[in-house]
């Protein structure tokens, strides 16, 4: 459950601030500051405009395919959970049209029907499409994104 939200951070939130423009060095800072925004304020359509039709998100929970089955994935962790998170890229390349964000996150999460709240790290790699928009630009679409979860060490005797 925890990745299904961690997934819906990731979505563009409908009718909030639109991403400042990207800096040469982080081309996808905006996008990851606003799939979180998205998660947090609980829009699922602007969170799915973010993604390819055909986009995959993977966790320790399996494989999530398309944009139907994303749409109920984030629908569902969003009842669910209130969810604040953070991105640290640490590293970004792009070739043509294809690109990759690699980095790490931190996410605390209250769950909303038992008011439990808990913190998670881990890291995360996704995979951007540049197509083209309905109006003719250029954009960045998820088409795969893979969350993990750090585990906690293991206690030595």
């Amino acid at each position: 459950m925890r990745f299904l939200l961690m997934l819906l951070l990731a979505f563009q939130v409908p009718g909030a601030a639109k991403p400042a423009p990207a800096t040469d060095q982080d081309p996808f800072a905006a996008l990851r500051d606003q799939w979180a925004k998205d998660l947090k304020g609980k829009f699922i359509d602007d969170s799915i405009a973010q993604y390819a039709p055909d986009a995959d998100f993977i966790s320790d929970d399996g494989r999530t395919h398309g944009a139907a089955a994303l749409r109920q994935l984030f629908a569902t962790v969003m009842k669910a959970f209130d969810a604040d998170l953070n991105f640290t890229s640490k590293r970004i390349e792009v070739s043509g049209d294809l690109a990759y964000d690699s980095g790490t996150y931190e996410e605390s999460t209250v769950e909303k029907a038992t008011g439990k709240s808990q913190q998670f790290r881990g890291d995360y790699l996704t995979v951007y499409r540049r197509t083209k928009a309905a109006n003719g630009n250029a954009v960045w679409l998820i088409v795969e994104q893979v969350w993990t979860e750090e585990k906690p060490a293991a206690a030595s005797r």
